[in-house]
């Protein structure tokens, strides 16, 4: 009973521990960007599955990281290299564009293809949701797990991902309500700083990655 209460307490620690890393508010520019044309209903459905992917994802790497990562002989300095690409791609976009390229596609409403182009894997669950740094942070919490409770464990650390889902599926959901709220051209200003600061974080990743390798390799 004490072993089980101990661990109810460390379920908010894991949570308040990824959350930072995750950080949803940072993905809710890049989700507005992307899903300009939706329809209310589409947004929700995406919001939805890039929380779904996002918590498979890290789900699967609590549990088969390593093996995943020695598999294809993938680094998490590879991992965090990749990751600061592809977000630092998007974050261009936003920067310079305010939304991604097939939402620029000057057509009538009824032929426009945006509302059904899923964005649900990528960008938003992988890399933005479940990046690099979320990845690192489960893979750690699961080498932290004691050897004789090690099914406690990982459920502890299930449980924390999941808060942390809950609250990017929250942040995702309210965009439309924030939408509104800001109106088009507050949404291009915050568009746009979110692209600097995203700018910001892809090189942050990138610089890391580089210095894991050189430290590796020397």
């Amino acid at each position: 009973m004490e072993t089980f209460i101990t661990a109810i307490k460390y379920i908010p620690l894991v949570a308040i521990g990824l959350l930072p890393i995750m950080n949803p508010l940072s993905t809710v520019p890049l989700f507005l960007a992307l899903t300009k044309r939706m329809s209310v209903q589409h947004k929700r459905k995406q919001a939805l599955r890039a929380s779904l992917y996002a918590f498979a994802i890290l789900a699967s790497f609590l549990f088969l990281g390593h093996g995943i990562i020695a598999l294809f002989g993938i680094s998490l300095p590879g991992i965090r290299v990749a990751g600061g690409l592809i977000i630092l791609v998007l974050a261009f976009r936003m920067l310079f564009a305010g939304e991604g390229e097939a939402a620029s596609i000057e057509s009538a409403p009824a032929e426009i293809k945006q509302a059904e182009i899923d964005f649900s894997f990528s960008p938003l669950a992988m890399p933005s949701l479940a990046g690099p740094g979320s990845i690192a942070i489960v893979m750690s919490y699961g080498s932290q797990v004691p050897a004789d409770h090690r099914i406690l464990g990982y459920v502890v650390v299930l449980i924390g991902i999941f808060l942390c889902i809950m609250v990017a599926y929250a942040a995702l959901a309210s965009a439309n309500w924030l939408a509104k709220f800001l109106g088009e051209h507050g949404i291009q200003a915050v568009t746009k700083i979110m692209g600097f600061l995203l700018t910001c974080v892809a090189v942050q990743f990138i610089a890391s990655g580089v210095r894991e390798f050189v430290v590796s390799f020397s």
